[in-house]
């Protein structure tokens, strides 16, 4: 963090199932970055980036790079394991959500780590998630950096001991897809949704002001010699219809086409 040089800065889009198309474009990245710099064979994109954000899917593979884990196993995660990510809840909770968390949250604490915290020394860079707090019905940054106002060891709401795995899974919870998380954070308990029912699906541009605002305490340096931005998306939903008219959006529209968006 406070390494001289220009800080490289990476950003990842939420889109669901499409995180996979994020992670095609990183596995060329980190094959192209090891050439270029002459690395090993144990080279990961957390050893290039300083800073790393993700919303929603973006989260999940924000959260491995930051666990230094190469971008090849988690691309596995997303393709030979998507079944158990996607697990059906019952039939007595199907008209709330579609999916069971229970599985999801199983395989991220076996890829995070169960006590891993978002202020773990596990982590190899700085790392943001976004989500949203329904219950004061605001946006959340939420970082590791532990000069950050919230992560002030003598706050009994310190975000560094939530748990990463919990943070993360909070950050996939669409609507209707899967139900929301409850965290709790120092003696209250918060109602977290998907981070992309806030204005940083993209969450390039908070990253930016987080890292160099004064208020977030970072203060790198905003120049385009000191400070390198790479944002990666998702693609585009397959339901995008470009003859689409004003007139059959209405309230069943909109119920539909939200949330898938937010997944497919």
């Amino acid at each position: 963090m406070n390494s001289p040089g220009p800080k490289k800065l990476l950003a990842l889009d939420g889109g669901g199932i499409r995180g996979v198309i994020s992670l095609e474009v990183l596995l060329r990245l980190e094959s192209m970055l090891a050439e270029q710099l002459g690395a090993g064979d144990d080279f990961v994109l957390g050893d290039y980036f300083d800073y790393i954000a993700g919303t929603s899917t973006g989260a999940v593979i924000a959260a491995g790079l930051a666990k230094g884990l190469r971008v090849q196993q988690l691309l596995d995660l997303y393709v030979k394991r998507c079944k158990e990510m996607f697990d059906h809840a019952s039939l007595r909770r199907r008209y709330r959500y579609r999916y069971d968390s229970q599985r999801l949250r199983q395989l991220l604490e076996g890829v995070l780590g169960k006590d891993t915290t978002l202020g773990s020394d596990d982590l190899k860079t700085l790392l943001l998630i976004m989500v949203r707090n329904a219950t004061t019905d605001s946006p959340w940054s939420l970082s590791n950096n532990p000069a950050a106002p919230y992560n002030d060891p003598n706050r009994a709401d310190n975000n560094l001991n939530v748990p990463l795995w919990q943070l993360v899974r909070a950050s996939t919870a669409a609507p209707t897809y899967f139900p929301p998380e409850v965290v709790t954070v120092g003696g209250s308990e918060f109602v977290f949704v998907d981070g992309a029912l806030t204005m940083y699906n993209n969450p390039a541009f908070q990253l930016f002001l987080m890292a160099t605002l004064e208020e977030y305490r970072l203060r790198w340096p905003a120049t385009e010699s000191d400070l390198l931005i790479v944002s990666v998306g998702t693609g585009t939903t397959p339901k995008a219809d470009d003859r689409l008219q004003p007139g059959r959006m209405n309230l069943l529209f909109n119920a539909n086409s939200v949330p898938a968006a937010l997944m497919y």
